[in-house]
């Protein structure tokens, strides 16, 4: 089951008895990927999103991992940073960070209604590191409240997503510039979800030329070689599957992105 946004955990981001029995009802589905969870409380996305940042919100995703369980299912966590993609109502006044200070041309829903997208703080080395170690903090959450691995979230905008695009990663240090670069901190934080808790335990979605928030890939070139060297660094770790999320691949697309889709 693909990940469905729900924002139905309220102002704490605790899994519920809703989410609860609406995990349960679809356990039957084989493999359910989760609607995206934060990892930290200013990596926040959407009012009512549920977080793996306390014990409180870990022991509700228990409650959800043991009744998929319970019912012959399996569930992975999608673990997402907003980046850019949120705003002070949203994440309770704290910093919005992405790749570099451009701010999507938009409106987001927040709980005093819909508001222009804020120009975000460009992430220096020591945050990336910081937001690398949230991802990795949040995965060692997840299979310790009992899911079955997590997905790490690069598509659709969000703050990895924001670093693989040149449009909103304007970045001259070791993140930005080169394809080889821009997807660097990709790689890192995959690579260290992957360590923590077993490749085989860790999927990744991508989404290339999905033209999302901003997040523009208009030169077929570029994404080529962004997404191929993507793939080839992390092709080694052994992943548990790649979500590749795409209008149509074509004959254009190398060997080792159009057959990446398929689950093992």
């Amino acid at each position: 089951m693909a990940p469905l946004t729900r924002m139905r955990s309220g102002s704490s981001g605790i899994p519920g008895d809703l989410m609860v029995e609406h995990y349960r009802q679809r356990a039957s589905l084989g493999l359910i990927v989760t609607e995206g969870v934060y990892p930290s409380r200013e990596s926040q996305a959407f009012v009512g999103q549920p977080g793996i940042v306390t014990d409180e919100q870990a022991a509700g995703w228990r409650r959800v991992a043991e009744a998929v369980h319970a019912q012959g299912g399996r569930i992975v966590m999608q673990v997402v940073h907003a980046g850019r993609v949120t705003h002070p109502d949203v994440n309770g006044g704290r910093r919005i960070l992405a790749p570099s200070a451009i701010a999507i041309n938009g409106e987001g829903h927040t709980k005093k209604g819909k508001q222009p997208y804020p120009v975000p703080q460009a992430l220096t080395a020591p945050e990336a590191q910081a937001a690398l170690e949230d991802f990795v903090m949040a995965s060692r959450r997840a299979i310790e409240a009992g899911l079955d691995g997590v997905e790490v979230h690069a598509a659709n905008g969000y703050l990895l997503h924001e670093f693989l695009s040149a449009a909103s990663n304007r970045r001259t240090d070791r993140y930005g510039g080169t394809p080889a670069k821009r997807t660097r901190f990709v790689v890192e934080v995959v690579t260290a979800v992957a360590q923590a808790i077993g490749a085989g335990r860790v999927g990744l979605r991508i989404s290339p030329e999905r033209n999302i928030k901003d997040v523009l890939e208009t030169d077929r070139g570029d994404v080529l070689a962004t997404y191929g060297h993507l793939l080839d660094q992390l092709r080694p770790l052994g992943l548990a599957y790649l979500s590749l999320l795409h209008a149509e691949l074509g004959e254009t697309w190398p060997r080792s992105c159009a057959g990446a889709s398929a689950a093992s």
